[in-house]
């Protein structure tokens, strides 16, 4: 079962994003673009244009002379951090190359970010470009997310358009994934529009529509959601809607579950899309899970999002899960959703787990108990 965005790299949203930098399933703060204001001056001299002054009459070549004064690493960066926003807006490729060209550490790659940021605020094309010639692995994949979001937010069609021009990579497919999350947070309809008009897309199409309705979800969740469904029906895909309404359920469950079960009628999408809240209640509230699971309707529907709740619930409440499992007769427990609810109750407390396994009636529960509490060497 897919899950929610976020978050991994490359896909998944609720991390979003991921590494530090974006996070799209929970959103992406707004950008400050205002350049701090240089230490000692009054507040009638934190204008624009003084600022632009202080900027142009920065010396750059006396920050590289006090750099190269400095005999140990550590003083070198101090100088360059202190200096680094002056710097960058001055030339922006410079400063980046000199902390290209330092023996790697924590510190050079955090200075990187901070200058590839605020490269990125006027530049994104520039910044997008010095990633891909000068790192690598996941400060590559990193540092083209947090430049594609910023660079969305300026113009998303441009960003887009110069993204997929660029070979298939997974970083590159991360940085598009994340960008038009942010995109389709202002600009839903322009975002959506642009994917449906790209013919060259292939299966990535349908990701980058996923990621589009889940930015979408975060400024309007009921326009996205009502939006989702009827786009889900149109390129047949409830996976897709599933994941719309799950992006507007980690904000809010309550009114989420709500419109799932007012507005939508009984069938496969319906269905995903519970078995995604059924997971989401798991985490956030597995009692007032309970209540959703009984308003659904008995048979296929409340089997699949009760097998989604339960396996998802047994991960932190194995005891009580267990507990319910065996009480409960109103939801069918499908064999992978008994094995994992028996698996984490042997894992967590084994002598708890053989005094509720030998009160089982036969069946699948007891199947999956016995299975699970085979030792290696009985197996």
């Amino acid at each position: 079962m897919k899950r929610i965005w976020v978050y991994q790299t490359g896909a998944a949203f609720l991390i979003a994003l991921i590494c530090g930098w974006g996070g799209y399933a929970l959103g992406v703060r707004k950008v400050n673009r205002d350049v701090s204001p240089v230490a000692g001056g009054s507040a009638a001299e934190d204008s624009k244009a003084v600022r632009e002054r202080r900027y142009k009459a920065f010396d750059l070549a006396a920050v590289k002379r006090d750099i190269d004064a400095e005999k140990s690493q550590l003083g070198r960066f101090k100088v360059a951090q202190e200096n680094l926003d002056r710097w960058v807006a001055k030339d922006p490729v410079g400063a980046l190359n000199w902390l290209a060209s330092q023996p790697p550490s924590y510190r050079k790659q955090e200075l990187i970010r901070l200058a590839l940021k605020q490269f990125s605020e006027t530049d994104g094309r520039g910044a997008a470009q010095w990633a891909l010639e000068n790192l690598q692995g996941a400060e590559l994949n990193n540092g083209l997310i947090a430049i594609a979001n910023e660079w969305a937010l300026q113009n998303g069609r441009e960003a887009a358009e110069w993204f997929l021009a660029l070979p298939e990579t997974q970083e590159r497919d991360a940085a598009v994934e994340n960008m038009m999350f942010v995109w389709a947070q202002n600009e839903p309809s322009a975002a959506l529009d642009f994917v449906d008009g790209r013919g060259d897309l292939a299966d990535f199409a349908s990701t980058l529509r996923r990621a589009s309705l889940a930015g979408w979800s975060k400024s309007d969740p009921e326009g996205a959601v009502a939006a989702s469904l009827e786009i889900s029906k149109k390129h047949n895909d409830p996976a897709q809607f599933a994941n719309t309404l799950a992006n507007w359920a980690t904000v809010d469950l309550a009114k989420s579950s709500e419109w799932l079960i007012r507005n939508v009628e009984q069938g496969t999408a319906r269905n995903s899309a519970a078995a995604e809240l059924g997971v989401i209640f798991a985490q956030q509230s597995p009692q007032d899970g309970l209540g959703f699971l009984e308003k659904l309707t008995a048979g296929e529907e409340r089997d699949t999002a009760g097998n989604a709740f339960a396996a998802e619930w047994s991960a932190a409440g194995a005891q009580d899960t267990a507990k319910w499992a065996a009480e409960q007769n109103t939801i069918k427990l499908g064999d992978d959703a008994a094995y994992e609810i028996s698996m984490n109750f042997f894992g967590k407390d084994p002598e708890g787990f053989a005094k509720w396994k030998a009160s089982l009636p036969p069946g699948t529960l007891k199947s999956a108990a016995d299975l699970a509490g085979r030792l290696p060497e009985q197996e």
